[in-house]
């Protein structure tokens, strides 16, 4: 009798450890070897921020991690590089070839414009200029990259702007990627060959992924870092209201003199067409690009969030000061165009609140789309009209909602005529959020290799 019990809890316990067993064998192929688990693995892509240096991407090049095929820790490099024009030197192309790039990195020879997108309606306006791309530019992107769900991206520049890094860098995050996957190298290639290390000219054969955004009947775009035109309105009225939410507006590109000079984003650049209206968004800080990156070069955590407390309002005097930064629940970045935006983002997200419950978001519409909110009533000091295309009495004018405001016609500017961009009937605020609504409902079309219908890379 003993001995059959003995037996019986001997295959008990046997099935219990084959249990564990393959417990454990799930919980690796889901991710808790690897990068999810640094002491299962040689070398990890785990870093402190989202900034690296050229030494821990030669540490992963050394451990076979770039362009790995499959698996955890996978690295993939892509060289983010503005495209050439027919007069320019910087041919990004040439460069790539000749000049030379990071051992297996990838060329995005349209630089920052890869990841921006000019025919996306939100708010009243039909089509608004240098919004975030769409989940097919992604798709395409990602998938001729071999990106998947396991790989660590790590994004590098030939060109001597850190924005090609940045746009990059926070479009990715609002398209699902988790800020611990995506990595910038701190001064690109320069930084790189300043630490000693060679450039190739061999382009490297990648094999393509079969993953994509929204596939599977999800999407994970993380529409909670981008600020509509909506709720850019809302956060302004609610700062003007009282601030009870402790929320911070960063300008990066307004001049001391508080009024910026926005020319149109989709008219050619000559002549000169500009925005109808000037000034400072009400509650927002003047917070130079130089606060954050210098070239290539990006200041430390301390000192980008110094810069935050020394960043100035819009009566040229008043400054955020250490206490509010500290209670801040919220801060935008914003610009002209989410370009030098997009730095200031990752200066905060990638760096000096990597870990931290402070809410950076990205307001990629800026001034470009904000000083374009203007009724077709209002009149210049000068008399004229002041060039406004907006239904009179429009829930989006946010002239009520700037400091300094200025009239550009009174300054002897040409002001865009954009009113065919401008919707019949202009949306409510709860409907006027047609890119975040449109890429929430985005759905993957993946292919395989050979064409065929193909799952997403690496999920479980």
């Amino acid at each position: 009798m003993a001995k059959q019990v003995w037996r019986r809890g001997r295959i008990v316990l046997a099935g219990i450890c084959g249990v564990i067993a393959l417990t454990l064998l799930a919980m690796w192929g889901c991710g808790t070897s690897g990068y999810d688990n640094p002491a299962a693995a040689v070398v990890t892509t785990k870093t402190a921020t989202a900034m690296i240096q050229a030494s821990d991407l030669k540490q992963w090049m050394d451990a076979g991690l770039v362009n790995k095929a499959g698996g955890y820790d996978r690295v993939v490099i892509l060289d983010v590089s503005p495209n050439p024009t027919a007069t320019s030197t910087d041919d990004s192309t040439n460069a790539y070839n000749t000049v030379g790039h990071i051992p297996g990195a990838q060329l995005i020879s349209a630089g920052s414009s890869a990841f921006v997108d000019n025919t996306r309606a939100e708010g009243p306006m039909s089509i608004t200029g240098s919004m975030v791309c769409t989940g097919a530019t992604m798709d395409a992107l990602i998938q001729k990259a071999g990106i998947d769900a396991h790989t660590t991206i790590v994004l590098t520049t030939n060109s001597t702007s850190a924005l090609n890094l940045t746009r990059a860098y926070t479009t990715f995050r609002y398209w699902g990627f988790p800020k611990n996957r995506i990595k910038v190298l701190q001064g690109g290639n320069v930084g790189w060959t300043a630490a000693g290390y060679a450039l190739s000219s061999e382009v490297p054969t990648i094999q393509k992924s079969t993953y994509g955004v929204a596939q599977n009947g999800t999407t994970n775009v993380n529409t909670d870092m981008r600020v509509s035109l909506g709720e850019m309105i809302a956060y302004v009225k609610g700062i003007v209201a009282g601030n009870a939410d402790r929320v911070y507006i960063l300008d990066t590109v307004r001049p001391a003199t508080q009024i910026s000079s926005t020319t149109d984003l989709l008219a050619p650049a000559s002549p000169a067409v500009f925005t109808p209206f000037e000034g400072a968004v009400k509650g927002s800080y003047r917070y130079p690009l130089a606060n954050v990156v210098t070239g290539l070069t990006f200041k430390t955590a301390d000192e980008i969030k110094a810069a935050i407390s020394a960043a100035v309002g819009g009566d040229n005097t008043t400054t955020i000061g250490d206490a509010n930064r500290d209670s801040a629940k919220t801060i935008i970045t914003m610009c002209r165009a989410g370009n030098n935006a997009s730095q200031a983002y990752f200066a905060l997200d990638g760096i000096a609140y990597y870990n931290s419950n402070v809410d950076v978001k990205w307001y990629d519409g800026s001034l470009g789309q904000w000083n374009l909110m203007a009724s077709s009533d209002h009149t210049a000091l000068n008399g004229a009209n002041a060039g406004g295309k907006l239904a009179v009495g429009s829930i989006w004018d946010t002239t009520s909602l700037m400091d300094n405001l200025t009239w550009n016609v009174d300054l002897g500017k040409t002001i865009v005529s954009y009113g065919s961009r401008i919707f019949g009937v202009e949306p409510s605020f709860a409907d006027g959020n047609q890119i975040e609504a449109a890429d929430k409902a985005y759905r993957s079309t993946v292919t395989g290799p050979t064409g065929g219908s193909a799952s997403s890379g690496g999920g479980c």
